[in-house]
């Protein structure tokens, strides 16, 4: 599956100012990407406003990067993207291998459960509902699938949990509910 090239990915959410000079610690959603670098355009969405900016000096620390953007000038530049939500264009992110994908691609794709454990979903199955969206919970993935009633599924994403996906499609078949999910 491939995205289209106005989709964008959330990798960071920008923290306080640092310094005098418009330098702004960045809280990275997830600490081992290397797509963030100098020279690299970002957009950047405060409550107030939307920006397009480009990274001029990017050092990442143990905790946080140390990011100053062009065009951002001072403490109050600074304090006027703060925590701001830092996006990049789908494709800067890193190729994958064939049978790999982001999560954020599977991000509308029905769900429907299969009839026994490492099974195919039944031909005539119908959707449980669809992946809303997903978050990351320190020891796995999880899904969340919105379902017809407005409820919604948390489901992790872990292989008792998620039989496969399929990009073709496109579906998410999930285990058997009873092998995964709590009595109640």
């Amino acid at each position: 599956m491939s995205k289209t090239a106005n989709e964008r990915v959330e990798l960071a959410k920008v923290g306080r100012p640092h310094g005098v000079y418009g330098d702004v610690r960045l809280h990275l959603f997830n600490a081992d990407s290397e797509v963030l670098d100098e020279g690299v355009k970002v957009y950047i969405k405060t409550e107030r406003e939307d920006l397009e900016l480009t990274i001029e000096r990017f050092r990442q620390g143990p905790k946080f990067a140390m990011v100053k953007f062009k065009g951002i000038q001072g403490r109050e530049g600074a304090e006027r993207i703060k925590h701001g939500i830092v996006s990049v264009d789908f494709d800067l992110l890193p190729e994958l291998d064939d049978d790999e994908f982001y999560l954020m691609e599977v991000i509308g794709f029905p769900v429907l459960v299969a009839e026994e454990e490492d099974g195919d979903a039944p031909e005539d199955a119908e959707p449980i509902g669809i992946i809303d969206r997903f978050f990351e919970t320190g020891a796995n993935d999880v899904l969340v699938v919105k379902r017809s009633d407005g409820s919604e599924l948390f489901v992790p994403y872990v292989e008792h949990a998620v039989s496969y996906v399929d990009l073709e499609a496109p579906a998410v078949v999930l285990q058997p509910l009873e092998i995964w999910t709590p009595a109640d």
